[in-house]
This record gives structure tokens, C-alpha cells and sequence, in this order.
């Protein structure tokens, strides 16, 4: 494993599926891990601290290509705190925003 880091952050989530929203919950505290794999490929899951992951819970896969994500996979839309954290280790998220 090249990297992987665990963190909370707070955020509002949002169920939707394609006959619209079925949840919302605002300042919503989640434990995310990301991790990387390698230069190809790495990972990340989030969940609510509260419920244990039984109230909101995501997790995917990132398509790396050098410092680029190019694709990812698991949830909708990629999640903020996330997309803050490839940034912070110097991805490029242009891509999947």
C-alpha cells in the first residue's frame, strides 16, 4: 500500500436514486478511510459514526493514471471529504469533480 489515511469529517449526505432524494441528514459526522494501492489504483469508504455505518455507508474505487483520477466507482458522485484528501496528497481530481 503506497497510502491510506483514516479521518472524520462533517458533511450533509443525500440518498437519491433515479426517482429522486429518499434521505437527507445535514452535519452528518463520518469516518473516512482513502487509500492507494498503487499507481493504478486505489480505494475509499465512508460511514456515519453514530449508527456504525447503518444509517449512511459508501465505499468505491479510484482509477489512477500517474496523478491523475481518472474514474471512480461505488457511489454517485465522489464524496468532498474525499476529493479534499486526494488534492491534499497532490491528485489531480480534475477528472471526476
Amino acid at each position: 500500500m503506497i497510502k491510506k489515511e483514516t479521518f472524520q469529517a462533517t458533511q450533509s449526505v443525500t440518498l437519491e436514486t433515479s426517482y429522486g432524494v429518499i434521505k437527507e441528514e445535514n452535519d452528518v459526522v463520518l469516518e473516512v478511510t482513502v487509500g492507494i494501492n498503487s499507481d493504478e489504483y486505489g480505494w475509499f469508504e465512508l460511514y456515519d459514526i453514530e449508527s456504525g455505518g447503518e444509517e449512511w455507508y459508501g465505499e468505491g474505487g479510484l482509477w489512477i493514471d500517474g496523478k491523475t483520477i481518472t474514474m471512480y466507482d461505488g457511489v454517485f458522485s465522489l464524496p468532498t471529504p474525499v476529493i479534499d484528501k486526494l488534492k491534499e496528497w497532490g491528485y489531480d481530481v480534475s477528472e471526476v469533480e
